[in-house]
């Protein structure tokens, strides 16, 4: 997911595509996982869990290998459209594996879930490292094309080693045990409760707390993909950073985010004061990312750039890894007779909000940049940023108490009445 950020925008200048355009080749990506992942919240079962993991790593792979082979075409539209078909293919991939997969975490590991998906996070953040790193090296010895035919070859055989084990991997092992009969009982449970049930995307629409989570996770994603379609090219033209060399540099945002999932971990109690500060911290460093003369009195230094750039992976951390958590919490509290959904639906929404992190990110990065520059449009992402903080106050403090309480009498008054 994350190899075409150091070296693509330049490819596609080449081509002619501008930098709002290359914002939404970055945005088709997203645009695939965000509408992919609401439908899987709904369509996934413990039966064809796996069976959709697989395709979505093949899909993946599929969506690489197209991405190679434009580098053999030099029309303008056959560039753009299968620039805009690879990343689509390549986001419906990447929400088929990820939403099944986070939806396992809270089902099988409920007392441990900011534990096990700081686990997930750190092979992510590995990815997000090693894709810039990785990506640079082999673009160094083979070119546009190697890269992606590599990651490609990689997507294939990783689902055809799925395939071949897929028997033996749905044998728990001996300290799975006891949480694999747990969750096939809860999922009894919930048919003979009420078979015909269904948490409804609408009705959460007016849920505060669900809504604000989301918000701020797709904000959070946003912090690192705006900056998809221009950083490459900030860094060549402000610092003079080739682009064999760029990957590198990017990727210590990843490195810092990994780095943060070690503390993340261990937090047991006021998520919400976590994911608050987190936000705050790193719509601040925004406006550092140019830096913006107008706003730090501060002229562009590569040093500052970098330092902001690998503080906010690090702050940026603590609402993404928290989004999940919190959010299977709240719905938990509302649908307790419907733990699987829950955890289901909570992934679900989980995935959309990174999807449109990822979906809202380039596009905004690309037009404003195109618009104001990269400094001012670095700030602006702050103001973004800071005013959803402010939008997040009223649940942090108020809301969530609030709720609870009216909640609470409304049960109270239910079983009067019974």
């Amino acid at each position: 997911m994350s190899i075409i950020a150091p070296f693509y925008p330049q490819f596609a200048k080449s081509k002619e595509i501008s930098e709002d355009i290359i914002g939404i080749v970055f945005a088709a990506h997203p645009l695939g996982q965000f509408i992919s992942s609401l439908i899987l919240g709904k369509v996934i079962t413990h039966d064809n869990r796996q069976k959709i993991m697989v395709i979505g790593i093949f899909l993946q792979g599929l969506g690489l290998l197209l991405f190679g082979l434009l580098y053999y075409f030099d029309s303008y539209w056959i560039v753009l459209i299968g620039s805009f078909m690879a990343r689509l293919i390549g986001g419906i991939g990447a929400s088929m594996f990820m939403t099944p997969f986070y939806a396992f975490i809270p089902q099988l590991f409920p007392k441990s879930i900011e534990e096990k998906i700081a686990i997930a996070e750190v092979s992510t953040s590995l990815g997000f490292l090693g894709g810039p790193i990785l990506g640079s090296a082999l673009y160094q010895l083979g070119g546009f094309v190697l890269p992606f035919f590599f990651f490609a070859a990689c997507s294939f055989g990783l689902a055809v080693i799925l395939i071949i084990f897929s028997k033996s991997l749905d044998v728990p092992e001996a300290d799975l045990s006891q949480s694999i009969i747990l969750h096939q009982s809860i999922q009894n449970q919930e048919s003979i409760i009420d078979a015909d049930f269904s948490i409804s995307y609408i009705s959460l629409l007016l849920n505060y707390p669900v809504v604000i989570s989301f918000i701020t996770n797709t904000l959070t994603l946003s912090l690192w993909t705006f900056y998809n379609p221009t950083i490459a090219i900030y860094l060549l033209e402000e610092y003079d950073i080739q682009e064999e060399y760029s990957g590198y540099w990017i990727s210590i945002n990843a490195a810092s985010f990994g780095l943060s999932t070690i503390f993340i971990s261990r937090i047991k109690s006021h998520k919400k004061f976590y994911m608050y500060f987190g936000l705050v911290i790193s719509g601040l460093l925004q406006f550092y990312m140019g830096p913006d003369y107008k706003f730090t009195n501060l002229h562009p230094k590569k040093l500052y750039t970098i330092l902001a750039w690998s503080i906010v992976g690090f702050t940026g951390g603590f609402p993404y890894v928290l989004t999940l958590p919190q959010v299977n919490q709240i719905l938990t509290k509302d649908y307790y007779k419907y733990p699987t959904q829950c955890a289901n639906i909570a992934s679900a929404i989980f995935n959309a909000s990174l999807a449109g992190g990822e979906l809202f990110g380039p596009i905004m990065g690309g037009y404003l940049t195109k618009w104001y520059g990269f400094q001012r449009s670095a700030s602006l992402l702050g103001f973004t940023v800071l005013i959803c903080c402010a939008c997040y106050v009223p649940y942090l403090f108020f809301l969530d108490e609030k709720i609870a309480r009216i909640k609470a009498k409304k049960q109270k008054k239910a079983g009067l009445k019974e």
